[in-house]
């Protein structure tokens, strides 16, 4: 049986939030490092973690909590001035926008609700939403000044909620340049498809499988899919993560025990699941 000793999750949320969580940093980071997890990266929709990652690792021995922050606007966007901030305060992941990215109000028809009564967060007058694209479908210069930052920094950049476009664009922008960046929860909506993750993976980004998007109540991702999909991207290109934290899932290591043990049943190796769960999240979180 897997087990979660050495496990990094890479997206993971908690309290204290507007949106509902099933616990606070040290309430969730506590029950990861029981159940032997080395570490997890928490996302904010609405601000950076890096300060509250200090906190909790001095609460929390033997445990690490990662920071980063989402380009919303409660932090002015594609700000590079947060980014500055927050990678300088230790933060290792970057997040595109999240619920007011332009492409979440198209696939969800509402820019900062997520469809459920605990998730939905502020939208400034004549928002239209969030894109790392300009008029002509080029990366604006505040995307490339940001991709900058998590490139001096060897941090992360992840994708969020961007649309596939967008993604493609940004993907094809950091590879020469060295900059790591992950794809976010594929198939959290059908754009998110396999054709996608091919190309990304073309183009040197890693694929994140959450669990959040596999079985359960949306099953997004039948789990005989998941396991098709790790066998043509290949463990060296995946990474698995929660996406837990909410109301409506278990707990983040609860969520992973789960999964794991649900791909290990369908004939994914050990070895497969320690370089998705634990060697590939602490190379892309390295360097700081």
């Amino acid at each position: 049986m897997f087990t979660l000793d050495g496990v990094i999750d890479l997206h993971v949320h908690a309290g204290p939030d507007v949106l509902g969580r099933v616990g606070d940093d040290i309430d969730i980071a506590t029950g990861c490092r029981d159940a032997g997890m080395a570490g997890m990266a928490v996302k904010a929709h609405l601000e950076s973690t890096s300060s509250r990652a200090y906190h909790t690792n001095k609460a929390v021995p033997g445990f690490r909590y990662i920071g980063g922050v989402c380009l919303n606007y409660p932090v002015g966007g594609i700000n590079p001035a947060a980014v500055d901030a927050c990678l300088r305060l230790g933060g290792r992941v970057v997040w595109m926008p999240s619920g007011h990215s332009r492409f979440h109000a198209e696939v969800t028809g509402a820019l900062g609700n997520w469809g459920y009564s605990d998730m939905d967060i502020y939208n400034p007058a004549d928002a239209a939403g969030i894109s790392v694209l300009d008029a002509d479908g080029e990366l604006t210069p505040a995307t490339r000044e940001v991709v900058a930052l998590v490139h001096e920094h060897d941090a992360l950049l992840a994708t969020s909620h961007l649309s596939p476009q967008e993604i493609l664009a940004l993907a094809a922008y950091c590879r020469p340049l060295g900059v790591k960046l992950i794809v976010t929860h594929i198939r959290w909506t059908p754009e998110y498809d396999l054709e996608l993750a091919r190309r990304a993976c073309e183009l040197g980004a890693v694929i994140e499988i959450t669990c959040s998007t596999v079985g359960g109540y949306t099953n997004r991702f039948p789990i005989d899919e998941v396991v098709a999909t790790i066998d043509e991207l290949t463990p060296q290109q995946l990474v698995i993560a929660s996406d837990a934290g909410g109301v409506r899932h278990p707990r983040p290591h609860e969520a992973l025990r789960v999964l794991a043990s649900n791909l290990w049943e369908r004939g994914v190796s050990e070895a497969a699941l320690t370089t998705m769960l634990k060697d590939n999240p602490a190379r892309l979180i390295a360097g700081g």
